[in-house]
């Protein structure tokens, strides 16, 4: 062999090797998926999310083991908790308050119905997401015709849109209680503060991780401590956990659990999260790996849903404490009965409650809440847009799109209307609830697909009932709280019935639509 074909060869077995190598990569994270529904150049959008120069985007969890590992559950903890942010956002935290003040410890049951219900829920995204190697919002383009799902993305657009509007009154909120900065200008804080908190991102998926971690931590601290200083009744606590019952009064705050708590965009944003975790998926350990990857998942969901139960309950239990009748306060217990609490309002009864101390940590706590949540709406919003659409924004620029559409509305209320801060945040309550099915059905519909998710990890029968079972009553749920409203605008004028009519139909036709969609 000459010297020129010497020098020659080498670089090509090099790059015969990193071919191989790419190729091996390529086989293990394959997604798993029957042959109709595999297509190529189906990227995750978490690959540029958390796309950081030549740091790695993604987790090796190691080799598929037996036993359980506590090792190995830290590697996969991280999703589940992003996700949990949603949870205690600052919509969650003032139906918390509501519900303590008008129904006591009376709805903790309901709270931790809510929690379980979503805990099945984010299992079934994330299990879409480790099984198949693709995120929700790219199932919906694949699976539904444009008509679809353009709707589809607007509506969980809008839901987005009006959680960001509730973060940042939250945020502005918190600023004001802790400096006493004007509410419109805690809001332009709190868009600027955003892009710190999405800057984060930059350093990688653990340190965004981590972040929220000992931000959850800081809300249980915080949160906690009110707790322990309001010296709750235990047996009332108990009795109110484990005795399901809805008090007349408090229907409509029970209704409002449900759409504070499970938020549409939780769904597309775990099922992404999860893609950060690379699992093995090369033939011999290939669904070992996505069942361990699923059990260890669905454990630190669990844990992370379980603390966030513990903020909300916190919460819950600190304001039926203060508006107990019990405690001797008779001009603070019927106060409820005229006007329910704000969350400025809220920190002056923690005042009288336990002095200085109790706003402080109340502000805190919703700082927290209002910041993390803030940045996983973002990002949750990044991959629904990427994948349903294939519109590739930068987070910046999506944060300053969505900061941009919800603030008008925000500032004009912060400016104009303070005091209708809490009933605007009410009504978008509402709006989560109205937009969850959007997201829910095409996820129990995926989950159940034998072609999508395979006979191995298709949901059973039992499940699959569970699942229709409660989204049949979220939707009852929100035909309940849009009926009245239906009937209050139709009364009004001839054109503005028809225009109730026709929404309220609307709203139950694309329902009828998803459900009927055949995902096989």
């Amino acid at each position: 062999m000459t010297p020129g074909s010497s020098s020659s060869s080498s670089p090509s077995s090099g790059k015969a090797r990193v071919t191989e190598a790419c190729a091996d990569r390529s086989e293990e994270e394959a997604p798993l998926l029957s042959e109709p529904t595999a297509t190529p150049n189906y990227g995750l959008a978490i690959e540029r999310e958390f796309e950081v120069h030549d740091i790695g985007i993604s987790v090796d969890v190691g080799d598929y083991e037996d036993l359980f590992s506590f090792r190995k559950l830290l590697r996969f903890a991280g999703p589940g908790f992003a996700m949990s942010i949603a949870y205690v956002d600052p919509g969650n935290i003032c139906s918390d308050l509501h519900c303590g003040a008008v129904a006591g410890y009376k709805l903790i049951w309901l709270l931790f119905l809510t929690h379980a219900i979503g805990l099945y829920i984010q299992t079934l995204s994330a299990r879409i997401g480790i099984v198949t190697g693709r995120n929700l919002a790219q199932h919906c383009r694949q699976k539904y015709s444009r008509g679809v799902r353009i709707p589809l993305w607007l509506i969980c657009e809008l839901a987005i849109i009006g959680s960001d509007i509730q973060e940042a009154i939250g945020t502005a909120i918190a600023l004001y209680l802790l400096f006493g900065i004007e509410i419109w200008v805690g809001i332009l804080i709190a868009a600027m503060l955003s892009y710190v908190i999405l800057g984060i991102q930059r350093f990688g998926a653990r340190k965004v991780e981590g972040l929220f971690v000992a931000m959850i931590a800081v809300m249980c601290a915080c949160f906690g401590v009110e707790v322990f200083m309001a010296k709750p009744d235990i047996a009332k606590i108990i009795d109110g956990l484990v005795v399901p019952r809805i008090p007349a009064n408090a229907t409509v705050q029970a209704v409002g659990i449900v759409g504070a708590v499970i938020m549409p965009h939780n769904l597309f944003l775990h099922s992404a999260l999860v893609g950060t975790r690379r699992i093995k998926r090369s033939e011999s350990v290939r669904k070992a790996s996505i069942r361990e990857a699923n059990f260890y998942t669905t454990i630190e969901s669990a844990v992370a849903l379980l603390f966030s139960f513990i903020i909300n309950a916190t919460i819950l239990i600190v304001f039926a404490d203060i508006y107990s009748m019990d405690r001797g306060n008779t001009s603070i217990g019927s106060m409820v009965e005229e006007h329910l609490p704000g969350l400025i309002e809220a920190a002056e009864l923690l005042r009288g409650a336990f002095g200085d101390i109790g706003p402080l940590l109340w502000a805190i706590g919703l700082l927290s809440s209002g910041q993390s949540s803030t940045a996983t709406g973002t990002m949750a919003g990044q991959y629904l847009m990427e994948g349903m659409m294939r519109m590739r924004v930068s987070p910046w620029l999506r944060l300053f799109i969505s900061r941009s559409i919800s603030l008008v509305p925000t500032m004009l209320i912060g400016v104009l209307a303070t005091s209708y801060l809490d009933q605007l945040d009410e009504w978008l309550n509402v709006l989560q609830s109205l937009a969850l099915p959007f997201a829910l059905i095409p996820t129990l519909k995926l989950a159940q697909s034998h072609v999508v998710m395979t006979s191995d990890f298709a949901t059973s029968k039992y499940w699959r009932a569970f699942g229709w079972v409660t989204a049949a009553a979220i939707i009852a749920l929100n035909v309940y709280l849009l009926l009245p409203l239906v009937f209050m605008l139709a009364a009004r004028s001839f054109l503005s019935a028809c225009a109730a009519y026709a929404s309220f139909g609307l709203y139950l036709f694309f329902v009828g639509v998803l459900v009927l969609d055949s995902t096989d």
